[in-house]
């Protein structure tokens, strides 16, 4: 267990995502000694830190970001017994971590994205001073890739967060005890309200990057939502075949067409529940 919180805390330090995933799967083989775990972990966070080995960011997003929202996620999931409260729980905590982050340490962390990409840009001005075309546009990528980390921290903050939530459920519900229905998925319907009024923001040219923030935050759960719809009427035939799941998920990743449409199947099962009409329709049926 004490293994596990130290290689918790280092994977977690490359990368915030994939540290709560890990953390998440395993957590199935320490949930009598919770607090054992915690004390080791945000204790070796505190020790990282104390020989400066850690920035305050760095130790606000393993204490918070990963620690606090491991903790606070599966308490809510033990609980509750329910994936879907426990993930939105930690989906609002971590909107007002991101905001007051972002508040707090806007700047250094503005300071650090400029000083990182300016190393690159350093790096591609040499690797391309031979390719004009190349070095324009590995250059307007960079400046992308700056304004977008830079205006839309806090909604890819919570994009990653309840990411990193939704793969480590899904393996925590293969090694736990607690079994997650993903056919069932069904998101709260007060989504749609902050849909609207992430809208209403975004068409407002003074709240227009707020309301890109709360698009991108709230997009991971119309996600969740279309992706279980997809298991509930294709998932037996997809898992049939590895190479049409494979496909599927590459598809996914790489195309972001499908990626958006998904989200919206997602989004309007909320509006009319699928599942529900298919369930009444076949009782119907068998009525007849």
């Amino acid at each position: 267990m004490i293994l596990i919180a130290v290689i918790s805390v280092v994977i977690a330090t490359l990368s915030p995502f994939w540290g709560l995933i890990f953390i998440l799967a395993f957590s199935g083989k320490y949930q009598e000694k919770r607090s054992l775990f915690y004390s080791v972990y945000f204790g070796f966070v505190a020790l990282l830190f104390i020989f400066r080995m850690l920035d305050v960011i760095s130790v606000t997003d393993l204490s918070i970001g990963v620690g606090l929202t491991s903790a606070l996620y599966l308490w809510s999931l033990h609980r509750t017994l329910n994936y879907i409260n426990a993930l939105i729980s930690v989906f609002f905590m971590n909107i007002i971590y991101a905001i007051l982050r972002m508040i707090i340490f806007g700047k250094q962390y503005a300071e650090i994205i400029a000083e990182v990409l300016g190393k690159y840009k350093e790096f591609v001005t040499q690797s391309f001073q031979n390719n004009d075309e190349q070095l324009t546009f590995a250059l307007k990528f960079t400046e992308t890739f700056q304004e977008l980390f830079t205006k839309y921290y806090v909604g890819i903050w919570v994009f990653t967060i309840v990411l990193a939530i939704y793969i480590g459920s899904l393996l925590l519900s293969k090694r736990g005890s607690l079994k997650l229905e993903h056919k069932k998925i069904q998101m709260p319907f007060y989504l749609i309200y902050i849909l609207i009024i992430a809208l209403a923001g975004f068409l407002l040219p003074n709240t227009r990057i707020a309301g890109i923030n709360a698009l991108i935050m709230i997009t991971p759960l119309f996600l969740i939502q279309g992706i279980s719809i997809i298991d509930f009427y294709w998932g037996n035939f997809i898992k049939r075949s590895k190479l049409l799941f494979f496909i599927l998920i590459f598809s996914m990743v790489f195309n972001y067409f499908i990626l958006i449409l998904v989200a919206f199947v997602g989004l309007t099962d909320i509006w009319f529940n699928f599942r529900k009409i298919d369930m009444e329709e076949i009782d119907e049926n068998n009525l007849n």
